[in-house]
Parts: C-alpha cells; sequence; structure tokens
C-alpha cells in the first residue's frame, strides 16, 4: 500500500549535515563516545512492528515458537556490528531518546496488543520530533540502497514508529558494514508526514493487510501458504522463502534457493527442495 508519506530533502540535509559536523569535531578536537552495551538476544511473546515484511509462513512460524535454525557466530558478529553502528550514527547526531517502545491496541493480535521498539527519537534536526532507525548492510546492498533507495519495509517500519511517537519526521540511516577509504559508510534519507491522522490510519490498514491473514490462521492452526506471485516490496528479503520459480528478484531473475528463512528446519518446503538438492547432487556426482 502507499503511505501517505513525502520525501524530505531538508531533512535528509540536516542530517548528512549534523553527521559531517559530528564526525568533523571528532577528528579535529576528539569526542568520546558512549560505550556500546550489546544485550543478549531476548525471546519476545507479542507481536512486533519489525515483523510487518515478514512472509506469512514465517510470522505464522514465529507466533508458535517453530523450531528454527540456531544462530551462528557469523550471524551474531553481524547483529552486534549492527547495534554498534547503530550507537554509533546515534552518538553522532546526539540523540537523547534511545530504545522507546510504542504500543497499539490490536485485538487480534496476542495480548492484545502490536509493539515497537525504535532507534531513536530526537528534537535537534528539525522543528519537530524525528525518529531515527539505522540499518546496517553489507557493501552490494549498501551501493543498492544508493542506487534504488530504501527498503519498502523499512520505510514502513520508521513509518509505524514515527505514527506511535507523534512524530511528524523519521530518517533512515543505512551503514556499509564495509565502507573502506574510497567508499562512504552512510546514506541518508528523510521523509516527513504532512498528515498524522491519515498516517494513523494507514497504520492500522498495513497490520490488517499483514498481520490479519496469519493472525487469523493462528486460530484454525493452519500455517498461511506463501503467494503464488510473490512480491518483492514486502520486505528487504522478499519472498524467498518459496523452493520455486515464483520468486523473482527485483530484475526479473529467477531464484530457485531457498534463502534466509529462519524456519527451513520446520518448513515443508524447504525441506522438500532440501531433499531435490540431495538428489541432485548424487545424481550428479554419479555422473561425473
Amino acid at each position: 500500500m502507499k503511505l501517505p508519506i513525502i520525501e524530505s530533502n531538508e531533512l535528509t540535509k540536516k542530517v548528512e549535515l549534523a553527521i559531517h559536523y559530528a564526525l568533523f569535531q571528532r577528528e579535529r578536537h576528539g569526542q568520546r563516545l558512549e560505550q556500546v552495551v550489546l544485550a543478549p538476544e531476548i525471546k519476545r511473546d507479542y507481536l512486533g512492528v519489525s515483523s510487518i515484511s515478514t512472509p506469512p509462513c514465517a510470522l505464522y512460524y514465529s507466533l508458535t515458537n517453530a523450531p528454527k535454525d540456531e544462530t551462528d557466530l557469523s550471524s551474531r558478529f553481524g547483529f552486534d556490528t549492527g547495534h554498534i553502528l547503530e550507537g554509533y550514527v546515534l552518538d553522532l547526531l546526539q540523540v537523547e531518546d534511545r530504545q522507546g517502545e510504542v504500543v497499539f491496541p490490536y485485538l487480534l493480535a496476542p495480548h492484545g496488543v502490536i509493539k515497537g521498539h525504535y532507534d531513536g527519537r530526537t528534537d535537534n534536526l528539525m522543528e519537530k520530533s524525528c525518529v531515527v532507525e539505522c540499518k546496517a548492510t553489507g557493501g552490494y546492498s549498501f551501493n543498492k540502497k544508493i542506487e534504488e533507495g530504501a527498503d519498502t519495509g523499512h520505510i514502513e517500519q520508521a513509518f509505524i514508529y514515527a505514527v506511535g511517537t507523534g512524530s511528524p519526521y523519521f530518517t533512515l540511516i543505512y551503514c556499509n558494514r564495509e565502507a573502506k577509504k574510497s567508499t562512504p559508510f552512510y546514506t541518508v534519507m528523510g521523509f516527513y508526514i504532512p498528515d498524522m491522522e491519515k498516517a494513523k490510519k494507514a497504520v492500522f490498514a498495513l497490520y490488517a493487510e499483514r498481520f490479519d491473514p496469519v493472525l487469523l490462521s493462528l486460530h484454525h492452526e493452519l500455517r498461511p501458504e506463501a503467494p503464488l506471485q510473490p512480491r518483492w516490496e514486502f520486505g528487504p528479503r522478499g519472498w524467498r522463502c518459496r523452493p520455486d520459480s515464483s520468486y523473482f528478484t527485483k530484475g526479473g531473475k529467477e531464484n530457485f534457493t531457498v534463502g534466509y528463512c529462519s524456519y527451513r528446519p520446520t518448513c515443508p518446503e524447504a525441506q522438500a527442495y532440501r531433499q531435490i538438492e540431495e538428489e541432485r547432487k548424487v545424481k550428479k556426482a554419479a555422473n561425473g
């Protein structure tokens, strides 16, 4: 669905200027950044705003506590570096309100609410409150953001946080984990919400579109199916969980892999695909 927002060049420029100035001050005079505390991974028992772009089948597994892939050390490192970069950027921007909670009443959701936690919120950038969301990504993905703009799922998530806090502005800041001397380490995208009442209605319309089919399926204990023609717009990772040619990347390339989904040990399609892959490898080895 189309969100009632407009791009804010003014906000984008102010965020970029603030980061540039903070980096200049740090290089010239030195600046003590707050120590980043890496909290343990906590299992949540509520429906989170960050699930807004999760495929229905994966969200169903999440809400039913289905077995999923164990987090390996490489993935843990990726999560931790993301938290570090988030804290680094929020320090540079002197964001005073961090990890605040927004709560939306929603009868179908577990415990009757949908919760979310924004990275930061500040009054230092614009004349009114602004939500700041930081996302760490690899070099290839980072360059795609510069070329094509922010992921729809990330915009939706930050938009919901902005509405939940009554902030008419929100900004997405992507950080490049693989930044080198010749490459930028961040890119900024600013947005403005001109009509907050319209925005509140859009949030609940988004919840109804994305969450209701899954929440209703919980009552029947029947996993919702991924659509036959998945749409990459639903999130940064699209619907890559389907092991057939119905998933297409943005450029139209077919993707036959079961990628990214954490619930591959539970998903019957993933298990079937894994079996097909094993048979293919055996056949290939037998043929030399």
